[in-house]
């Protein structure tokens, strides 16, 4: 449970400083078929290290779209910059690379919408306008940063939800969440409060990124979700979930249906984002395990 708890505390204690700038790019200097992306969680301490050398060799492997997560880098809090880069740097790193980033994760705080002024707040501004200038497409709170045990307050949240999605929209921008495991834990009046937010969020204005290893640590079936709300989803995070721990392995090695969630989602939902996605590694390195995982979905789930 250790490293998918440890990165919840982190976004949980991150989400009360983000200032920040948003980390994606909408550029395709060399096309994706599939629009498969890495979340760069999966290779945090080399991003930490070595980010212009990190995101090379991931260049080199394959990849073509990154999704970085905002809340890493303490300096994207205090200055505006992303492992290092201001936004303008970044983007002319990733031209340079022939890569994309179609997706970032930024926490939307509770503090972030000013009732007061209808509007979102200086730091969130700051947030659209880093992503326009790198070109991204969508902004993914990774934290329901509202009180998840009181419906109330989940209402007050979602309705905020929407706003904001409507404030990015007008920007050029897609508003989405992604989950963790608690949405599939807490139940009011025994529904399931992710339920309850997918049908009080407007899908105009906010889309949904599933983590399917995420809510499998709450013993839920992905497909469940995938079959009753199909428009929802526009991105998904390909993580399998080890057959022992709570925690994620290696694609096609773990407890999940790959073959079948992969199959039924490409078909079947509005999904246009694989976003590969691993954090505990067993005996490989991380940069062995995230090629291993792009090759493993090339070759093995049918997105050569």
């Amino acid at each position: 449970m250790k490293p998918l708890q440890s990165r919840r505390d982190f976004i949980k204690k991150s989400s009360a400083l983000l200032a920040g700038a948003s980390l994606a790019g909408r550029l395709a200097p060399q096309k994706d078929k599939h629009n498969i992306a890495l979340q760069l969680f999966s290779v945090r301490d080399e991003m930490k290290k070595d980010p212009a050398g990190t995101l090379k060799q991931l260049a080199a492997m394959g990849y073509r779209q990154v999704e970085p997560a905002a809340y890493l880098s303490p300096d994207v809090y205090q200055n505006r910059k992303i492992y290092g880069y201001t936004s303008k740097e970044l983007r002319k790193m990733m031209d340079d690379l022939g890569m994309a980033v179609p997706a970032s994760h930024v926490v939307f705080r509770t503090t972030d919408w000013k009732a007061d002024a209808n509007d979102v707040s200086e730091e969130w501004k700051a947030v659209m306008e880093d992503a326009n200038i790198l070109g991204q497409k969508y902004i993914i709170s990774p934290w329901f940063a509202f009180d998840k045990t009181k419906l109330e307050e989940c209402r007050k949240g979602f309705a905020v939800y929407n706003k904001v999605g409507e404030v990015c929209a007008k920007s050029g921008l897609r508003f989405g969440f992604h989950n963790h495991h608690q949405e599939f834990e807490q139940k009011f009046n025994g529904e399931y409060l992710y339920d309850i937010m997918l049908k009080e969020l407007d899908l105009k204005y906010v889309c949904q990124q599933l983590d399917i290893c995420n809510m499998s640590i709450a013993d839920v079936d992905p497909m469940r979700w995938l079959k009753m709300f199909p428009k929802h989803f526009e991105l998904l995070h390909v993580k399998d979930r080890d057959k022992a721990k709570p925690e994620s392995t290696l694609l096609g090695d773990g407890a999940l249906n790959m073959k079948g969630i992969l199959a039924f989602a490409r078909k079947n939902t509005a999904v246009k984002y694989w976003v590969i996605e691993q954090e505990s590694y067993g005996d490989k390195t991380p940069m062995e395990c995230v090629k291993i995982n792009l090759n493993r979905l090339k070759d093995d789930f049918g997105f050569a």
